[in-house]
This record gives structure tokens, C-alpha cells and sequence, in this order.
């Protein structure tokens, strides 16, 4: 009651918003190339969140990620009552211009302070890729991400900071770590991790995974996920676990100069549904879903959470390469989720018939366009990431088959890590092709003209006979049985390409 006493004191001549980023960020020494930002919000207004920032201007033009293409402002459609003021606390006039942009006439040489509300009205919105990478409330308080809520000024921000003021109880769940200089602020690595972060602000559940180097941060913000906090915990270290051990150490992004922190958000919706932002993760889970619906909220999580590796430490120089970087890691994933349990035998093969293969078989793609067509990523998700699961995990049995079981395909996924990781060079897709030959010992080549090049369906049936398995299709459905009698490098393969 007394902070909320003495900020009203300040009404006669400033906003409230205002005053109180005032407060804190004057505290800070704002240089050229620094901006503080306060994110306010009250207990009696929790769908508004006021944000205020202060900079010295790099330039006279103020921004938005133009990512939600729905609107002409993009993300500045949800804002409201912008205003800026001068040192001096002179009000500084604000041009909207087209697109999420506007321009501010200020002295380039001090500190100015911008103030807006950003009102939580995105849920009255349908969005394409669904409200899970955008904001919303639950129960236990508000997600955002970065980019629904900061405006940016210039280009090169090495210095950026963010605080918090919530209601009582409530707290913060960022990617980000407290200031050295003022423990109230937290220290933001550049104006991309500020726009990619995700974060809750709330009385949610939190739960943090640490190991060296690396920071898995979740927060639970619904009456079920609480509910399910150590089947989360269960789940998270199961397949950190499987990750670093396939991959032979923690994720490894280019510039990586401390701890990688990742915010893994999860909460209950109409339907399932996941994101990546950055380095982090948001997932919704159908409320009220059967089992299957709870896989494949398992499957988003244990999918996004490999693009650490595949995607993030070591990256493709074309989306020619998204069959790789998604489609594989799609195999990688049921093959995690087969080797902590929560597949056995038979659910993974089902999981590959009934839902990757339909997936994949009824994509009008198939047959017509390359998976080399990197555009086709967005309305095509069977022909990439299912037909391009069938072909990483076509090259991993070829590869065990021609070796007696003793190459496989997580030697490429090694390399890729130990050669490409922590670097900015990339990998393009002659490199791919000609590991993959390397490792089985068979040129590649026309494997890949005819199904990465080429637009032919790929025959997954063909190669799981030679993991041991019956495999054949029937109607535009594949249907798999293990085999009764196999000989023992079809059981090893068998196992291997489960994931064992």
C-alpha cells in the first residue's frame, strides 16, 4: 500500500505509468545504446499492461516485429494511449506511420521516455498458427511474448534491461537473469532475445531443470498442468537426458556466452497446439483431452525442445534443408519419447501409421512437389516434417543395415553438433548427402534426386522390412506388425531405430 501511496504522489504531474519506470530507470546510467523498460500491471486491470521504456533515440523511429500480418499495425494493433516525454518531462509529438512503425520528434542526444498500454485482447482474434505463440490469460495470470509487448528503437541495443511491477503474490517467469548493477532489473542480451522471449506473469507454478550450462524454466499456468507438475519434471529430465546423450553435451547456439536459459510454458486450451520462440517454447494442451491429445502435447514439447540442437547449435544455409531440420527431428522425438516410456513397442508404430503416414499420405503435396521445396514447410506439414521423419528414418535403418548395426544415423546428428555448434558456419544439402553416403558406404545421389529433389512418394513400407517388420500399404493407410521370426541385425535394428 505504501509503494502504490507514494506513486500516486506523482499524478500532478505525470502518468502513473510514467512516474514509476521514472523511478527506476533513472537509476540506471542510460547511454546511447541502452533502453529500461517497466511492465506494469494491477491487480484491478490484469488485462493491461503498461509499458513504459526509456532510451536516448538512435534514430526517430519507434517499432514493432511485424510478425502478426493480420493487422496493418501488426503488433500495434493491440496498443493504446501511446505517448513520449523529454527529459524535462515535455511531451514529445508521435507520428504513426504504416506499418508497426512510428516516428517520435526527439533530441537524439538525451533520454526520452515512451509510455503505452498494451490491452490482452488477442484471444478475440483467430490467429493461424494459434494463440499459443502470441498472448492470452489463464486462472493464475497472463502469457505474452516479446513481441506482443516492446516497441524497439535503433538496431544495435547491447545494453537492455526489463523490470517487473505486478500485484502482490504474482511473479515473473522470463528468460531472462537479474542486473549485477540492480538486482530489480533483468539483463536482456539484444533487441532479437528480447523480441523471441516468452514469458508468464502470474501465481502459476514454476519448475526449473538446471545443469551446467544449460536452464530449462517452466511455469505451469493452469489448474491441470499444476496439477501434472511432476509428470512435466519427469518428462523434461527424461528427455534432456536422452538429448545430451545422443548429442555428446548441452544445447550449443552461436555467440553462447553463458547459461542458455529456456522458458517452457504449458497450459490448457480448446486444443493442442505448440510453438518456438528463440530458445523457448510454448505449449497448449487440449483441456479435458483423451490420451492421444496428451501425446501430442508431449510430442511438442520433446520436438521443439531438439531444435536446441537441430535448428539452433548447428543450422541449414537453405530451407531446402527443412525436411532435415524438422522431419528429422520428428524421428528424434517418438524415438525420446519411446526410450522414457511414454511410447512402448506398439504405440510408436501406430504413432508412425496412424498418424505421421495419414499425415503424410493425404498431403497434396506428395507427388507433386520436392521436399526440397523449403516454402512448402507452412502448407504442407506432411509432405516436410512427416515424409522428411520417413527419410531420416529410412537413412538411419539403410545405414544399420550396411554396417551390421554398427554406424547409424545419431553419428551424423554428433558431427553435425560437434563441427557446426557454437558457430555461425552452416551446413548446406550436398553435405547431408554426402555424409549420408559417407556412413553407409552407398552413394546417395539418386536416393536423393528421386525423393529430395524429385517429387516421388516415398516407399517407407520398403524400408522398414528391413528392421524386422511387416510393413505394406493398404487403401492409403501403412500397416506394421512385427515379424515372428527375425534374425538377429533385423532386432538390432529394430531396437535401434526405436531408440534404444
Amino acid at each position: 500500500m505504501l509503494f502504490k501511496l507514494l506513486k500516486m504522489s506523482s499524478l500532478f504531474l505525470f502518468p502513473l505509468v510514467l512516474s514509476s519506470i521514472s523511478l527506476k530507470a533513472n537509476e540506471l546510467d542510460i547511454k546511447q545504446n541502452q533502453i529500461a523498460y517497466l511492465i506494469t500491471i494491477t491487480e484491478n486491470e490484469p488485462s493491461i499492461a503498461q509499458v513504459t521504456m526509456k532510451f536516448t533515440p538512435q534514430d526517430s523511429i519507434l517499432y514493432m516485429d511485424g510478425s502478426a500480418r493480420a493487422f496493418d499495425n501488426s503488433w500495434g494493433h493491440f496498443l493504446h494511449d501511446i505517448r513520449a516525454y523529454d527529459s524535462q518531462k515535455n511531451k514529445i509529438a508521435i507520428e504513426q506511420l504504416e506499418g508497426p512503425k512510428w516516428k517520435i520528434d526527439a533530441d537524439q542526444t538525451s533520454p526520452i521516455t515512451v509510455a503505452y498500454n498494451v490491452h490482452l485482447t488477442h484471444t478475440d482474434h483467430k490467429w493461424s498458427g494459434g494463440i499459443d505463440g502470441v498472448a492470452y490469460p489463464t486462472e493464475y495470470g497472463v502469457f505474452y511474448t516479446g513481441r506482443t509487448l516492446f516497441m524497439v528503437n535503433g538496431t544495435q541495443r547491447d545494453a537492455i534491461s526489463v523490470g517487473f511491477d505486478l500485484p502482490k503474490n504474482w511473479k515473473a517467469t522470463t528468460p531472462w537473469e537479474s542486473s549485477v548493477k540492480d538486482s530489480s532489473m533483468l539483463e536482456v542480451d539484444g533487441i532479437n532475445d528480447l523480441l523471441q522471449s516468452v514469458m508468464f506473469l502470474g501465481t502459476h507454478k514454476e519448475i526449473n531443470i538446471k545443469r551446467e550450462g544449460l536452464e530449462l524454466i517452466f511455469a505451469l499456468g493452469t489448474k491441470e498442468t499444476i496439477e501434472q507438475e511432476e509428470e512435466y519434471r519427469e518428462l523434461a529430465n527424461g528427455v534432456l537426458n536422452y538429448y545430451v546423450n545422443l548429442m555428446g553435451g548441452n544445447p550449443n547456439p552461436p555467440n553462447l556466452k553463458k547459461t542458455l536459459r529456456s522458458v517452457v510454458v504449458v497450459n490448457t486450451s480448446d486444443a493442442t497446439d505448440g510453438e518456438a520462440l528463440g530458445n523457448h517454447i510454448s505449449v497448449l494442451v487440449q483441456k479435458d483431452g483423451d490420451e492421444f491429445s496428451k501425446l501430442i502435447s508431449r510430442f511438442i514439447f520433446a520436438h521443439e525442445f531438439f531444435h536446441l540442437w537441430n535448428g539452433k547449435s548447428f543450422s541449414p544455409n537453405s530451407d531446402n534443408l527443412e525436411w532435415f531440420k524438422e522431419g528429422v527431428t520428428n524421428y528424434y522425438t517418438v524415438k525420446a519419447l519411446y526410450h522414457i516410456g511414454v511410447l512402448d513397442d506398439d504405440s510408436y508404430l501406430n504413432v508412425l501409421s496412424e498418424f505421421f503416414y495419414q499425415r503424410y499420405a493425404d498431403d497434396n503435396g506428395v507427388g507433386t512437389l520436392a521436399m526440397s521445396d523449403g516454402e512448402a514447410k507452412h502448407d504442407h506439414w506432411g509432405l516436410v516434417y512427416g515424409g522428411g521423419m520417413f527419410v531420416g528414418m529410412a537413412q538411419d535403418i539403410m545405414i544399420r543395415n550396411a554396417t551390421n548395426n554398427t554406424k547409424n544415423l545419431d553419428m551424423l546428428m554428433r558431427t553435425l553438433y560437434q563441427e557446426y555448434g557454437g558457430s555461425e558456419e552452416q551446413y548446406d544439402l550436398d553435405e547431408i548427402c554426402m555424409r549420408l553416403s559417407h556412413l553407409s558406404g552407398v552413394d546417395q545421389s539418386s536416393f536423393f534426386d528421386s525423393y529430395i529433389h524429385g517429387p516421388s512418394k516415398f516407399p517407407i513400407e520398403t524400408y522398414l522390412q528391413l528392421a524386422g517388420l511387416d510393413a505394406s500399404i493398404e487403401n492409403g493407410k501403412l500397416l506394421i506388425k512385427k515379424r515372428n521370426s527375425v534374425n538377429t541385425l533385423e532386432k538390432h535394428i529394430f531396437y535401434g531405430f526405436l531408440g534404444k
